[in-house]
């Protein structure tokens, strides 16, 4: 009798593990957010990480392209401001890159953008070992 309950606990504690675990592989459609296609979940925990493909609406192109072929022009300093945005509104660092003071100077609409969000600049490479 005592076997018996105990095999029984143990059968009912993987059905709740297993129920609660299947559960939360997928979220809903409803929770899901809102723009391209989700390509995957993550769930660890009661926290699901939902991954979506970028949804590039609200973002100029123009200014893109235009900060890219300075970027390619001058790798080291595209690299500087992917790592410290803030150094495009240092006097010193653009003292030392004149070249930039003047780009962004032709350019204030990039300047602004990259002001309010600098993520879409700013693609990070990996650093060795990373």
């Amino acid at each position: 009798m005592r076997r018996a309950s105990s095999v029984f606990a143990a059968i009912l504690l993987l059905a709740v593990l297993f129920g609660s675990g299947a559960a939360q592989i997928e979220p809903a459609p409803s929770e899901a957010p809102a723009g391209g296609g989700v390509l995957g979940s993550v769930t660890r925990g009661n926290t699901t990480v939902v991954f979506e493909a970028a949804n590039p609406s609200d973002i100029d192109t123009k200014l893109l392209m235009t900060w890219q072929v300075f970027a390619e022009e001058h790798p080291t300093i595209a690299s500087a401001l992917a790592y410290k945005p803030e150094l495009m509104n240092d006097p010193r660092y653009l003292n030392k890159h004149p070249e930039l003071n003047d780009f962004l100077q032709t350019h204030p609409e990039v300047r602004d953008a990259m002001a309010a969000d600098p993520g879409n600049f700013n693609a990070i490479p990996p650093r060795r070992g990373e």
